[in-house]
């Protein structure tokens, strides 16, 4: 899967630019000149193989704790069933979010970046403190994955005399073989669709996808349109479902994991705000973004949290973001696979 192109603003092209055929997003210099307003993290919201909530996870890091890891039933008897991911803790869905019927929509990240992003916005009081056209929403997805039995009748019926997949036998057997909601499961903009219409978020809306990179620019995005006034909060973050069988299948196929690494799936958001709007209302701050840096690499992979969490690819960025603001703030690095290196400077308060 491609990364997607992005609705982008045109005051944005700015700092935006295009390379190649992916969308890439690098910051110049001078990109501070536009910052207007300071922007600080007053909610955080984490799912990861650490811990269930953002508070238990970063307990978990500070531990020094690694995560559990199995191996997949569902690839037993395959070249790949020695393969370990890491394990979620058990989390009570209903309970956490408390809409039974929204979940038949839910892909595995839809689940996940919705657990997140509703501890964020809890942690931050956002309901109470903000209208709903003033919130912003600026997420990343990772691949998009179903199970088996969602759509081997629309593999089986794409299938041509030759035994070789049609796109045209698609279009004509297979997608109307299939049940309708499945597309609510692999399009990579409904799972942060699916956080704004649980939680009333009627601001701008961006939706990048599926690497690293792109959570980088989502995250910065965020923080722009904070800092410039264009909403008066942003709830910005990844969920990716890494260690699902069939995206395990892709990366190994794609050799996106290396020597010694597994998948993990896991999600992330945090809410951004200015400086003065939490100070007014007395928010808890956790840290301050003094400045967000995304520019073309060719210094590799590097992702910080892959040897203790694993390799949680569109989310890792806002993983770290949300690890590091909870734990002190600092400097921040982190590098995927589509050689965007992502930066973040935050301070204390």
């Amino acid at each position: 899967m491609k990364p997607s192109k992005s609705r982008t603003p045109p005051h944005a092209w700015s700092f935006l630019e295009r390379q190649n055929s992916c969308t890439h997003y690098s910051l110049p210099l001078n990109a501070a000149s536009w910052v207007r307003k300071k922007v600080v993290v007053t909610g955080v919201g984490l799912l990861t193989p650490l811990g269930a909530t953002a508070k238990e996870s970063v307990q978990a890091w500070r531990n020094g704790q690694y995560a559990k890891c199995s191996r997949l039933q569902e690839l037993e008897d395959t070249p790949l069933e020695n393969i370990c991911v890491a394990i979620l803790p058990e989390v009570n869905i209903m309970e956490r979010l408390g809409s039974r019927r929204m979940l038949k929509y839910m892909s595995d990240a839809a689940v996940l970046g919705c657990l997140a992003a509703r501890e964020a916005l809890e942690d931050a009081d956002v309901k109470t403190r903000f209208t709903p056209e003033r919130i912003g929403l600026y997420a990343a997805t990772g691949l998009a994955s179903a199970n088996i039995n969602e759509v081997q009748k629309m593999v089986e019926e794409s299938i041509d005399e030759n035994g070789q997949f049609s796109c045209r036998l698609l279009g004509e057997r297979g997608l109307p073989a299939t049940n309708p909601l499945l597309s609510f499961k692999i399009l990579s903009n409904m799972p942060p669709c699916l956080i704004s219409i649980m939680e009333c978020i009627k601001g701008p809306n961006f939706i990048f996808s599926p690497w690293e990179g792109q959570t980088g620019a989502a995250l910065l995005e965020a923080w722009r349109a904070v800092a410039t006034g264009e909403v008066d909060c942003a709830l910005a973050g990844a969920a990716d479902s890494a260690a699902h069988p069939a995206t395990l299948v892709y990366l190994r196929q794609a050799g996106l994991l290396g020597d010694g690494e597994y998948p993990a799936s896991g999600a992330a958001y945090l809410v951004f705000e200015s400086l003065e709007t939490a100070k007014k209302n007395g928010r808890h701050i956790y840290t301050q973004i003094e400045n967000m840096r995304l520019s073309p690499s060719d210094g590799g992979i590097f992702d910080p949290l892959s040897k203790r969490i694993g390799r949680t690819f569109a989310a890792a960025p806002a993983l770290l973001l949300g690890l590091k603001s909870m734990d002190g703030g600092g400097i921040l690095s982190i590098c995927g696979v589509d050689q965007q290196k992502f930066e973040v400077d935050l301070v204390a308060v």
